[in-house]
């Protein structure tokens, strides 16, 4: 059972939260390599590639209809100025039209000779299913987005484990079962089984809210949380793009098999981004709430620091380990991906930068500048997948990733240092304090882990 801890904020910017969540997602890195190797192991690169091209699609069409919203929700209530129990029945209204644009946009997908390029042939159940995790997708953001502003991020953090721990016991005990009658897991169970982790998290995210919905005309939340929001969009519908872009080109110029591969290498390398995107979901709405500017920037200098050295050290294991375990663990059909995964890590370890960087920027009410960063490394991407996908196949799509996510650390970092004056060593190099508080984290689950 999830237990909901309110979190109030302080006057000043401690770390209690921020190492909090660095625990969490420290356990779900090993959490989503076994899930990844159990689907690998079920259905291989193609019914991997299929499945992974499903919730891309998926992904895509949240990202495009969300409209950026949990941003501008988590800056309004992180405010104080909104009447939480209405603001969240209208939040809930929305979604709905979010879902019948989505039925809209799959059905006509669907009639067009493009449609396998992003789904598969299922007929109405892969348009029923796809809509249904579109619409959990946009409340568990939703309500996610609520409990950040009331710096309730332990409870998020909390719903996403648990979630994600559910995931995988299903898939381990169905693929066992179905292994004693010689049977084996498909893709539609595969996606029935994620479908079901994203509404546990709805139930327990809903149930940590703990109110009941109220009606009211009053709109002032939900304007203030587009008028946020909307800046915001063009530069997340980008840099989303540039997270999810490849796997699109990918799977057209190479199929689902090579889309099999080239996800794999993504997912294990951005799981590295699980301690950054942790800590920019902490920072958002601290910055927002915060009175004391040069607080506000020392701590965000640190916490930069902090996911830069323990992504790198990550990155450094992962890519040593990757050679052999990726062919042990996932099987010799994905050897393929080792390439791919060399090719991403350089970019993904220095992306999280950007990623905490990008928080503090849309905190301080400047999401324009995150456009920027977002619209030109598009650009790039878009180029560099074009020219290199076809020639290199997923090699290609790894080295225009990480040049494009390279390009948008740099402007970030340009950026926050204009904006704020801080030096360039402050936030990049890691000082004696960042590595004990990082040994702090990490020590304490060492020592339990012996005694077991």
């Amino acid at each position: 059972m999830l237990t909901t801890v309110r979190n109030r904020a302080g006057g000043t910017f401690g770390l209690p939260k921020t190492l909090h969540a660095f625990g969490v997602n420290i356990f779900l890195l090993p959490l989503g390599i076994a899930t990844s190797v159990l689907i690998a192991r079920s259905v291989g690169p193609t019914g991997k590639g299929t499945l992974d091209l499903i919730v891309a699609t998926s992904a895509l069409l949240s990202m495009i209809l969300g409209l950026s919203l949990p941003q501008g929700i988590t800056y309004v209530v992180a405010q104080g100025k909104i009447a939480r129990k209405s603001f969240a029945l209208q939040l809930a209204f929305i979604s709905l039209l979010q879902a019948l644009l989505a039925l809209a946009i799959v059905s006509l997908l669907q009639l067009t000779s493009y449609s396998q390029r992003f789904l598969p042939d299922w007929g109405l159940w892969i348009v029923v299913g796809v809509v249904i995790y579109v619409w959990v997708e946009i409340l568990n953001k939703f309500w996610g987005a609520i409990l950040t502003g009331q710096q309730q991020i332990a409870v998020v953090n909390n719903a996403e484990l648990v979630g994600r721990v559910a995931q995988f016991l299903s898939i381990f005990i169905l693929a066992a079962g179905l292994y004693l009658f010689d049977k084996q897991l498909s893709v539609g169970l595969l996606f029935l089984v994620t479908l079901s982790a994203s509404l546990l998290i709805n139930v327990l995210l809903v149930t940590s809210l703990g109110f009941k919905f109220e009606i009211s005309r009053d709109l002032s939340g939900l304007k203030g949380a587009l008028a946020f929001a909307l800046p915001c969009y063009a530069a997340n519908t980008a840099q989303f793009l540039n997270y999810k872009l490849d796997v699109f080109v990918v799977g057209f110029f190479a199929g689902p098999t090579s889309v099999g591969r080239y996800t794999l290498a993504v997912s294990l390398a951005q799981l590295l981004w699980l301690m950054s995107n942790s800590v920019a979901s902490v920072l958002l709405p601290k910055v927002a709430a915060a009175t004391d500017v040069s607080d506000s920037v020392r701590h965000t200098t640190r916490v930069t620091r902090l996911s830069l050295l323990a992504t790198a050290l990550c990155g450094l294991a992962l890519g040593l380990l990757g050679t052999q375990a990726i062919p042990l663990l996932y099987g010799e059909a994905f050897r393929p991906s080792i390439v791919a995964l060399v090719w991403l890590l350089p970019g993904v370890v220095v992306f999280s930068i950007a990623n905490v960087l990008a928080a503090y920027i849309a905190g301080i009410g400047k999401p324009h500048l995150n456009l920027w960063v977002s619209g030109i490394s598009l650009i790039i991407t878009i180029g560099l997948d074009l020219a290199l996908i076809p020639k290199l196949n997923i090699a290609g799509a790894a080295i225009a990733s990480t040049v494009s996510y390279s390009v948008s650390a740099l402007m970030l970092i340009v950026f926050f240092i204009r904006e704020t004056g801080a030096p360039l060593r402050q936030v990049l190099i890691p000082t004696s304090e960042d590595v004990k508080l990082l040994l702090s984290v990490v020590r304490p689950r060492l020592s339990s882990e012996s005694t077991v």
